[in-house]
């Protein structure tokens, strides 16, 4: 018997805590968004006794559902608190659910430490970790000669808007990862739902720069409690002489100053990519290692692992 319950529809008055709260991910409007781009399930935990709880968001990965905790940040809802206690009761609540285990990622940023009696798996993840007190000269000489640069260059901020704009933003999207020889994780459903929940939602921005009518880069940045959290970003080549990445970025770093936020979170990073972590070191920001736990619901999660396995291997 545990203090856990689990629904498919959010609990009374949860929407309003995450609104009070200021928390996305774990709102019924990103679950909604999850939910219309990829074949996901999403499930609300509440601890009773503690009033508060979270979003489980599982995905289809082949024959298998895998869950994500309040994705792709984690983090918990009112008073509960993440800890080995609470994750045993959620072993027992969530037996006779699709996901095979639930992967909890762990800022290396957040106010209380974590250590969980279950395996990880560690990444670099970078952030500006006391936002009030940035200043651009905490920028390196390159990105404040870059942002002038762009300033110079014509180059135009504007809101995302409309289905035209969504797809640019997929294209270099897309364009992107190709050059990196990575493999696409989000869809073009995906990008167009983000466009259209930052029309109606100001947790979410999604902005463009433009030049000449075109899209020369674009950036996604949203607002979770008193983070604000950099999720994807890039530029056309084309345009990248006039460095909209540079202006992107620090209006975006400009804009959670002005909201109040305690910490610009530029997120994760692979390992092998340590090219990109210095780039976000540049803005000023510091490193640290971020944990994502796993913690296994079913005995078939020992078959999702081999498969996982051998697809990194094909990949």
């Amino acid at each position: 018997m545990t203090n856990l319950t689990v629904s498919s529809q959010a609990p009374t008055d949860w929407a309003r805590q995450c609104s009070e709260r200021e928390f996305l991910f774990h709102s019924p409007d990103w679950a909604a968004l999850l939910e219309a781009s990829f074949n996901v399930k999403t499930h609300y935990i509440l601890d009773e006794t503690e009033q508060g709880g979270f979003a489980v968001s599982s995905f289809r990965a082949g024959p298998f559902w895998l869950g994500y905790l309040g994705f792709p940040y984690g983090g918990m809802v009112g008073n509960a608190v993440l800890g080995n206690a609470l994750l045993q009761d959620l072993r027992v609540s969530l037996s006779g659910f699709p996901p095979v285990a639930i992967r909890i990622p762990v800022s290396a940023f957040a106010e209380s430490s974590v250590d969980l009696d279950f395996p990880y798996v560690q990444t670099p993840e970078t952030a500006i970790a006391d936002l009030p007190s940035w200043t651009p000269d905490a920028a390196s000489e390159n990105h404040r000669r870059d942002i002038k640069k762009a300033a110079r260059s014509g180059l135009e901020i504007t809101d995302a808007r409309g289905s035209e704009d969504a797809a640019a933003i997929f294209r270099i999207y897309r364009d992107t990862v190709k050059r990196h020889r990575g493999g696409l994780r989000y869809n073009k459903t995906y990008f167009a739902n983000l466009v259209d929940l930052a029309q109606s939602n100001d947790r979410v921005r999604v902005r463009l720069a433009r030049l000449d009518d075109n899209t020369a880069g674009f950036i996604v940045v949203v607002r979770h409690g008193f983070v604000a959290c950099y999720l994807h970003g890039g530029l056309n080549l084309q345009y990248r002489h006039c460095r909209p990445a540079a202006l992107l970025f620090s209006e975006a770093i400009e804009w959670a100053q002005g909201l109040g936020c305690e910490c610009f979170n530029l997120m994760s990073s692979p390992p092998d990519q340590q090219s990109l972590v210095a780039y976000k070191e540049r803005w000023g920001a510091r490193t640290r290692e971020h944990r994502t736990y796993t913690v296994p619901l079913r005995r078939s999660y020992r078959f999702f692992q081999l498969a996982e396995r051998l697809y990194g291997l094909v990949r």
